[in-house]
């Protein structure tokens, strides 16, 4: 009984190790989705900066806090006193000072405005990185969906040119009969030949694809296979373009964030600026302790109300209001033109997914009849009443719906997470929706 247990707990280990190894072989989008979110360096190079800003935020908060310094010295000094015209006097002197004050700030337009700014700052710098991970999840969906479409092109290509190499050996065992020429052997190579110049072009893009996947998402693919996408994954474009895709997109869109979020910074900005042009007060404490020969004030503790009143500065306090006025009013533009340009976005890419719905179900029609014509000219080819070169060219017209099928079905796919990047709204939930991992 331990034997068969032992063994049981082997093959099961066993299983389980084969499973996991097939799992980490194969990729999902899902995977690739993740991990773009967790591993991209240009995610994390934004991380850093919104992380800078908060730090900017304290440190604007800390001008509002007590400000406290203190300050020691000690020295020595040699000094010459006169008493009349004929005498003097001179001697040396040891020296020690200290002091310890206290600043608060108690009204200061500019200081406060600071902190609005760096909070304005902050926000940016939020939204821009919310902004930059949209935009990296949908480019890892992107080129995992690329690389997926070249790598069902090359196989409908490797399915092709095995055909040729048939009708190939085909037509060569003919020939050996007398019921070909050289001239259709020729054609027929020619043919291959083709065939497999443009399989070599798709593998190359795969590559490229490929590498363009590790450098997005941080993983090395050196050995991983892509899944294939579902086949009817593009049914769900009507249900989809349904949706009122603008308003969200106005609201949330990454783009529209960010020219949001540089106004409110150019406002802050210019609110912190007319400041200067306002007094400031100042509650100030300090403690002297002052042992030398040249006061006879050994020890003194002050509290002060202090109002510094702006007068003249050279006419720069007024260029850099003017400045940040106008920079308030580049912003606004900026913001109008950027929703203009989401407005333009959405309804070209719902316009777009429209029409790449009715090409699809065109290319399926235009499928189904290509592989009758196929079967057709196989038929005749068998029957002597086709040629060779007629049947390669009903091959090749299916390859071609075939491969025109698969780039609409993945070109579909990447508008639909297009479409929810610009409206800033792409999940992770949008994936296993669509996809089901």
């Amino acid at each position: 009984m331990n034997r068969i247990t032992t063994a049981a707990l082997l093959l099961s280990s066993l299983l389980t190790a084969g499973v996991q190894a097939e799992q980490d072989v194969r990729l999902s989008v899902l995977d690739a989705y993740h991990s773009a979110l967790e591993r991209n360096y240009g995610l994390q190079s934004q991380q850093s900066i919104y992380r800078a800003e908060q730090q900017g935020v304290r440190e604007a908060r800390g001008a509002l806090l007590p400000q406290i310094d203190a300050t020691a010295s000690y020295g020595a000094s040699e000094y010459t006193r006169d008493f009349d015209l004929q005498s003097s006097i001179t001697d040396n002197d040891v020296h020690t000072r200290y002091d310890v004050g206290v600043t608060q700030v108690v009204y200061s337009r500019r200081t406060f405005g600071n902190l609005d700014r760096a909070r304005a700052f902050e926000a940016l710098a939020g939204e821009e990185l919310q902004a930059f991970r949209q935009n990296i999840g949908y480019l890892a969906v992107e080129g995992y969906l690329k690389a997926s479409q070249l790598h069902e092109e090359s196989a409908i290509v490797e399915s092709e040119l095995e055909n040729h190499e048939k009708r190939l050996q085909q037509l060569e065992g003919m020939r050996s009969r007398g019921l070909a020429s050289r001239a259709d052997s020729l054609e027929a190579q020619a043919r291959i030949d083709e065939v497999r110049a443009e399989l070599h072009s798709l593998q190359s893009g795969y590559r490229a694809a490929m590498k363009n996947l590790e450098a997005v998402t941080g993983l090395d693919l050196h050995q991983r296979q892509l899944i294939s996408i579902p086949a009817r994954a593009w049914q769900g474009t009507p249900a989809l373009i349904e949706q009122d895709w603008l308003t969200p997109a106005l609201a949330g869109s990454g783009a529209v964030q960010r020219a949001r979020g540089e106004l409110n910074v150019a406002e802050a900005t210019h609110s912190m600026e007319q400041g200067g042009f306002l007094p400031e007060a100042y509650l100030s404490l300090r403690h002297i302790n002052n042992d030398t020969f040249a006061t006879n004030l050994r020890e003194e503790t002050r509290l002060e109300l202090q109002l510094r009143m702006p007068l003249f500065k050279g006419g720069s306090t007024t260029a850099r209001t003017r400045q940040t006025k106008e920079r308030i009013h580049a912003s606004r533009y900026q913001l109008q033109d950027t929703e203009n340009a989401i407005r333009v976005e959405v309804a070209r890419l719902t316009e777009d997914l429209s029409g790449s719905h009715s090409r699809i179900q065109s290319l399926q029609a235009a499928q189904q009849s290509a592989e009758a014509a196929l079967e057709a000219a196989d038929r005749g080819f068998i029957g002597g009443v086709r040629s060779l070169n007629e049947l390669l060219d009903s091959r090749n017209r299916v390859s071609r719906v075939q491969r025109s099928l698969t780039a609409e079905r993945h070109n579909n796919l990447i508008l639909q997470f297009k479409l929810r990047q610009t409206a800033g709204t792409l999940v992770a939930s949008d994936i296993t929706g669509i996809f089901g991992n």
